[in-house]
């Protein structure tokens, strides 16, 4: 009984911390023209959300980005930066009348009734267990945010069939799944020859430059010990078959993104977890390395090569966070 007890305050006590109480910010007049975004905690101008963004910046909105420090720079021309976490974000939110999101809400006053939640999510395909199907592996504070977070919402955007029969059975979300694809993807399939430059330029390495991407999946212990992390023979391999001068980059996952410095760079071998846009680096990138990260289903639309690099699959698999996928009857993993 005092175990239970103690764990509904905790929870009460995070939810004030997060805002969540903040009727208070109910006096204040919504502004009809004002959309907030905030992109996997406080990351910069990223994911489909940017892409949503792009088409509206010449239409007059007030765009609002919800953004870390070291994040602010990513940000366009017409769109404000405003302290991922801090009060001013909170008066941000409760004053707007579109939120955009790709991850479960965690700053956030109490939503209005005239107010529009759309949530992008991060991952178009995924073989992994998330949400209600992965509820025994998840921490019971996300359960608690996560269910809030889908009663709030009132659209989700699919790009396939998968995905809407998906978050329509394991999102605890009532609202309508909009089939209007992935906004992301898009820069996948318009090629964009002044983009390999681009990322060059950001890196410091020659325009001719060629990339391979390793980007992992998290794991719940938080660790790099399952991580590749020698290159050398992974550059070689790629010289040999493909010929030309080749960098590997290093993206690690959001959720373990302070592991980024504990990996070993030189000059063949760049960080790349910083920077803004996955989406860019998957566009521009030749190869990726990964394991059971979702990105291997946008590389897969782009028509690129992907290699799997899975020495814990049987541990992984045994944990239960695996998930065998099933869609109209048909086996997928």
């Amino acid at each position: 009984m005092l175990s239970k007890l103690t764990h509904i305050l905790r929870l009460l006590k995070m939810r004030w911390t997060y805002g969540n109480y903040a009727y208070y910010y109910w006096f204040l007049p919504l502004q009809a023209n004002k959309i907030v975004v905030s992109v996997h905690y406080g990351r910069g101008y990223s994911d489909s959300p940017k892409y949503i963004v792009a088409e509206l910046l010449q239409h007059g909105f007030d765009i609002v980005w919800l953004v870390r420090e070291d994040q602010e720079s990513s940000l366009p021309a017409g769109v404000r930066a405003v302290r991922y976490g801090s009060k001013q974000a909170l008066r941000e939110l409760a004053t707007a009348k579109i939120w955009l999101d790709n991850c479960r809400q965690k700053y956030s006053p109490p939503k209005r009734r005239k107010q529009m939640y759309i949530q992008t999510w991060h991952s178009p395909l995924r073989l992994k267990k998330i949400e209600k199907d992965a509820e025994n592996q998840l921490p019971i504070a996300y359960l608690d945010r996560a269910k809030r977070d889908a009663k709030k919402c009132d659209y989700m955007l699919a790009g396939s069939d998968f995905s809407r029969a998906m978050y329509q059975a394991s999102f605890w979300f009532d609202g309508e799944v909009l089939p209007v694809g992935t906004p992301r993807c898009d820069l996948l399939l318009n090629k964009n020859p002044a983009l390999h430059q681009s990322v060059a330029d950001f890196f410091q390495v020659a325009s001719t430059t060629k990339f391979a991407l390793y980007a992992p999946t998290f794991r719940q212990e938080a660790s790099l010990s399952v991580y590749l992390q020698e290159f050398t023979e992974v550059k070689q391999a790629l010289q040999d078959k493909f010929g030309g001068d080749w960098k590997i980059l290093i993206r690690l996952h959001p959720n373990v993104a302070k592991l980024a410095d504990d990996m070993v760079y030189d000059e063949d071998v760049l960080n790349a977890t910083s920077y803004p846009d996955m989406q860019e680096l998957l566009a521009t990138t030749e190869l990726l390395i990964t394991d059971y990260s979702s990105s291997m289903f946008d590389m897969a639309l782009a028509g690129k090569k992907v290699i799997l690099y899975t020495p814990d699959l049987t541990s992984y698999l045994r944990q239960g966070t695996h998930l065998l996928l099933r869609f109209r009857g048909a086996t997928i993993f």
